[in-house]
């Protein structure tokens, strides 16, 4: 029998049981009910096929195969755009081979504008879900189930804000809600990992390999064991962060370093926990005091390091968090949740590998005034760490740059001192002294460079007039310039956000890249998160995780704006302007 002849056989003549047919529950929600004349807003149709199930993807492995399919039905004054459809899942079944399916649950992203002449009031606009359930044995009729949601009209500028037909381009991957299951846990893994190399997080792992090996010449056994406190330290800190992130959604991604009563209790434990390395203390504290010491042979003190290290890299935003952000917060808290908690376990991996395999420490010094000497550099990259955060809430711009910038100096000479008094080995010094001038040179280089120095303060404007670079967002600027029907580019940042300092130092300080800003003629408004949550709503519309560094680029004729998230480049921004100014028939000149 040919695989069409059981096509007919499953859908015709099993038919019979679509009494007893199993169906998917279909709701739909709206971010904002309330939506004004003229502004757009986004669907959410959520379809739950039932466990054991499947649907056919909206891009079957066959064209005569039934497709998942949204249709909206016509609602006056509103246009509704082309459904987003997420990334169906490749399964093999022994009758029909590979096929392109949905499983579990699945969101379908609807965009729509309500045009400035629509009616206002309260106003119902619905549709419908077409789709086919089948197991791996039998497939029942098509449903068609409807959907409503309740949306109310407010007065607007009267003007249409967004085009549908205009092209809609998302760069930095941000695509995340198309992904499947399984690419989000792998994508959350992998970004687990990458937060190992975030420069906060830099200075706990040559310390947690001492540690485990210093153990493990004891016990090996305990050395493990210390490792699984550790990681269990580090997953469960994610754990909170998950549910305050994606369930209750109290705070976003980093929000809590703009917090004054979190950001300096942090800033004080890690300048005592630096100034401990450096040897500072040596008053002698009730032996009881040290059971809540954060020692690396007890467990609770690799339970507490473990929650430092993640805490420790929220303010980042690994290349993969902002499409993971997305994709948890677009599913259930059921699975978003174990998304985030895989995210730990990336993280908390390396660590964990450590503790099982302690000989990777060996070439650490572990005792002697090397040894010393390398804990009390450590000691020096916390305090540049305590100094980051501290000066990036006390100074507002990139001056704090120099504070930090002075703390790696001080931590240069005193490594070429101690060299120095500890060997006359000319190698050795010389080591030293290079370290030394790259440390204290790259520091400075880049705080020249974040500050500005040597380059001019303002631009040029497209009316030959001087301008700043940068005006302060706020949503009466944001609205204004939409309506003039200017370009406007909004740049999400803050000064503990290690990411987007990158940004501002790689990106921001391009030249090439405010000529594009200039022949463009763009509004440039910069929404600075460090202690105000003033854009946050318009965050939080961009990425529901709040995740930054964030730049959205709106065109007049744009239904969503082109959204460069985490790490990008100078090219990526200025093909995103291209791209903008292209969708309103603009070239612009200089």
């Amino acid at each position: 029998m040919t695989k069409w002849m059981w096509i007919c056989v499953l859908v015709l003549g099993l038919g019979v049981v679509a009494n007893g047919a199993p169906k998917a529950q279909v709701r739909a929600t709206v971010g904002n009910s309330t939506i004004a004349q003229g502004e757009r807003g986004e669907l959410a149709v959520v379809i739950e096929i039932p466990a054991g199930y499947h649907a056919q993807s909206n891009t079957p492995t066959s064209s005569n195969y039934i497709k998942l399919e949204v249709t909206m039905t016509g609602q006056e004054g509103i246009e509704f755009g082309n459904p987003k459809y997420p990334a169906g899942e490749d399964h093999e079944y022994p009758l029909l081979g590979k096929l392109n399916v949905y499983t579990g649950t699945i969101t379908v992203g609807v965009p729509f504008v309500v045009r400035g002449d629509t009616q206002l009031g309260e106003r119902t606009v619905g549709g419908k879900v077409r789709y086919q359930i089948c197991d791996d044995k039998t497939c029942y009729f098509p449903e068609n189930q409807p959907f409503e949601v309740g949306l109310t009209i407010t007065k607007g500028s009267g003007q249409n804000a967004a085009v549908l037909s205009a092209p809609v381009v998302s760069v930095g991957g941000l695509a995340g809600s198309d992904w499947s299951i399984w690419t989000a846990f792998g994508a959350a893994f992998v970004a687990g990992l990458l937060f190992n190399v975030m420069p906060c997080v830099l200075p706990v792992l040559p310390l947690k390999a001492i540690g485990f090996y210093e153990v493990s010449q004891h016990r090996r056994g305990r050395s493990f064991m210390l490792g699984v406190v550790f990681s269990l330290g580090l997953i469960a800190i994610f754990a909170v962060l998950a549910v305050l992130v994606l369930v209750l959604r109290v705070i976003s991604w980093g929000e809590l370093f703009s917090k004054g009563w979190f950001i300096w209790p942090m800033v004080g434990l890690l300048g005592v926990m630096g100034l401990g390395l450096l040897g500072a203390f040596t008053v002698s504290l009730p032996t009881s005091a040290y059971r809540f010491s954060p020692r690396h042979d007890t467990f609770g003190g690799n339970f507490f390091w473990g929650a430092l290290t993640a805490v420790l890299a929220t303010p980042c935003t690994a290349p993969l968090l902002p499409p993971l952000l997305i994709w948890a917060a677009s599913h259930k808290a059921l699975v978003g949740v174990p998304a985030m908690l895989m995210v730990g376990v990336g993280m908390a991996f390396p660590y964990l590998i450590l503790s099982a395999f302690p000989e990777a420490a060996r070439r650490f010094p572990r005792s002697g005034p090397w040894a010393e000497l390398f804990k009390q550099m450590m000691g020096f990259l916390l305090l540049a760490a305590a100094v980051y955060f501290g000066a990036g809430r006390a100074i507002h711009g990139a001056e704090f740059w120099w504070l930090v910038s002075a703390t790696v100096a001080v931590s240069g000479f005193y490594l070429m001192a101690r060299t120095v008094q500890l060997t006359k080995s000319a190698g050795a010094v010389a080591i030293s002294a290079t370290l030394t001038v790259v440390m204290i040179g790259g520091s400075l280089w880049w705080t020249a460079r974040m500050t500005g120095l040597g380059r001019p303060a303002v631009i040029s404007g497209g009316n030959g007039q001087m301008e700043s670079n940068w005006v302060d967002y706020s949503p009466e600027k944001f609205e204004q310039a939409r309506a003039e029907g200017k370009i406007v580019l909004v740049k999400f940042t803050a000064n503990w956000c290690a990411t987007c300092q990158y940004i501002e130092g790689s990106v921001y300080q391009d030249d090439q890249v405010w000529q594009a800003l200039r022949r463009h003629e763009v509004v440039t408004l910069k929404a600075d998160m460090t202690d105000s949550d003033v854009a946050k709503p318009l965050l939080l519309k961009l990425n529901p995780g709040g995740g930054i560094p964030l730049t959205a680029i709106y065109g007049p004729k744009l239904n969503e704006p082109i959204v460069l998230a985490s790490v990008y480049g100078s090219e990526d921004l200025m093909r995103a302007l291209d791209l903008v100014a292209g969708s309103r028939g603009v070239a612009g000149s200089d």
